[in-house]
């Protein structure tokens, strides 16, 4: 017996419906769009960056009621409390700058933040924190929550550089 052959068929080609699997693409990407939930962040601050350059409006009037809050013809640098917070070897904190003042612990720092804070002659109405690279998380959330007791709510932040001496750009 002879084997037949086989012949290729004339011009037969296959065609794939692509409509339905384009349908079926967008309905997948729009499940997948419309439920999607990002995760909860794990805090959010209210962070204000600091101007570029102190500016002051020389036309504005002095302010005769101490009483009030700050205006904002003030410079934001001159209403702002810098703090510097330095970590020990182990990562906790260690030495704590109020401005120019070294402050131990954070007991100190809060009777330091009080008392400034209760004298309205000084404008701060916000505060900057420079935090060492190694402090542990744990201790810069301790000295927030000192800044929230005293309703100190802007609070921006920056990292110290690696000799310490001011914030990394």
């Amino acid at each position: 017996m002879r084997s037949k052959k086989f012949r290729k068929s004339k011009g037969e080609e296959v065609e794939v419906p692509i409509t339905p699997m384009l349908d079926m693409a967008f309905q997948l990407l729009t499940f997948f769009v419309l439920t999607y939930r990002p995760a909860p962040t794990e805090g959010q601050f209210a962070m204000n960056l600091l101007p570029a350059a102190p500016t002051m409006d020389m036309n504005a009037p002095e302010n005769p009621n101490q009483d009030q809050k700050p205006t904002d013809s003030i410079p934001a640098a001159l209403r702002t409390m810098t703090t510097t917070l330095h970590a020990n070897p182990s990562g906790n904190l260690g030495r704590v700058n109020l401005g120019d003042l070294e402050v131990q612990g954070m007991d100190e720092l809060r009777t330091k933040l009080k008392e400034i804070l209760s004298d309205k002659t000084l404008p701060f109405d916000q505060a900057l924190i420079q935090a060492d690279p190694r402090l542990k998380y744990e201790e810069l959330i301790k000295v927030i929550d000192i800044y929230s007791d005293l309703d100190i709510t802007k609070i921006s932040f920056s990292e110290l550089t690696d000799n310490g001496g001011g914030p990394s750009l």
